[in-house]
């Protein structure tokens, strides 16, 4: 199995197309960071006379609107006086984990070209017929499928790898002069944020789109023979399956649909969910049904595919 694995890293590798999306990936990190550099603003003036005009002018916004609907503005204004009572001084500019919030933000675009390796790394070989070669080996068709797909996931854990490095380094380098404490109120107190650990709580549980996002590539890879098929029908879901969701949410089936349940963000920080009622554990219940799924018809279908002709 490893030496199948390791063919199909270096033919992965041999393609022009490979080196091109890290090649982008990087160009996106740096010119992202570059704009950031030369557009960012910085407040030249003393942290307490902007906090305190921050107080105000939110003090005027909630004398004129409900205050009850605008739990977000008298947060801030708690915070506010929190700096200035405890002397703690609010983040002056992007700092390096501010800009670690962008890495995060690239997932979908790591997530795009594990896809594309997911979706092709199956149906280029029946373009090209060098499926026919492969087959020829010893190992057996179960073994070569679970090769690529394996191959497609550290390709994927590649990038990801790559790219919130790159964007720590660029970070690091453009950013790290800036300081400052970022607060928040949690149950009515007020508290640092742990800025890592909520980086690290929404980079897992953006794993569930990108697992069955590349699971399902995988699939219409390996069913229909079409890369194209399989990225743009994959994207358009990717997309367009948050709409889809919403139609259909006064259905009650519509909380067995995969679709509903691959953004795990919906349950960090308190967010939004795209269904009422669903836990986090049934969510990740319904994704590993239909990754079992998917995997099933991906297996089945190239063990009995005929390849003779």
């Amino acid at each position: 199995m490893l030496n199948l694995i390791q063919n199909e890293w270096m033919k992965l590798w041999h393609q022009k197309a490979t080196w091109a999306m890290l090649g982008i990936l990087v160009v996106i990190i740096i010119a992202f960071s570059g704009l950031n550099k030369y557009y960012e603003e910085r407040e030249t003036r003393d942290w307490h006379t902007v906090e305190k005009e921050q107080i105000e002018t939110y003090t005027q916004i909630l004398a004129e609107e409900d205050a009850a609907s605008n739990s977000y503005i008298q947060d801030e204004i708690t915070i506010s006086e929190y700096r200035l009572a405890h002397d703690i001084a609010p983040p002056n500019g992007m700092t390096v984990a501010d800009f670690m919030d962008f890495g995060v933000d690239l997932i979908t675009i790591v997530t795009l070209f594990a896809v594309i390796v997911g979706a092709s790394i199956v149906s280029s070989e029946f373009s090209t017929g060098t499926i026919k070669m492969l087959l020829t080996r010893p190992a057996s068709r179960a073994k070569i499928l679970t090769s690529k797909l394996v191959t497609t996931f550290i390709y994927g854990l590649f990038m990801l790898a790559v790219n919130f490095a790159l964007v720590w380094i660029v970070a690091f380098i453009l950013f790290n002069g800036n300081t400052g404490t970022l607060l928040e109120v949690v149950n009515g107190q007020v508290q640092e944020v742990n800025v890592w650990k909520n980086l690290m709580e929404v980079s897992s549980l953006s794993a569930g789109n990108f697992i069955m996002s590349v699971l399902f590539a995988f699939l219409i890879g390996s069913v229909f023979r079409s890369s194209a098929l399989a990225i743009g029908l994959t994207m358009f879901l990717s997309f367009m399956g948050g709409m889809v969701v919403m139609l259909l949410s006064k259905y009650s089936f519509a909380k067995y649909i995969w679709l509903a349940h691959t953004d795990l963000t919906q349950y960090a920080n308190g967010g939004q969910h795209m269904l009422t009622g669903v836990t986090m554990p049934f969510s990740i219940t319904v994704l590993a049904v239909y990754a079992l799924i998917f995997l099933v018809i991906s297996y089945w279908s190239f063990m009995k595919r005929d390849v003779t002709a």
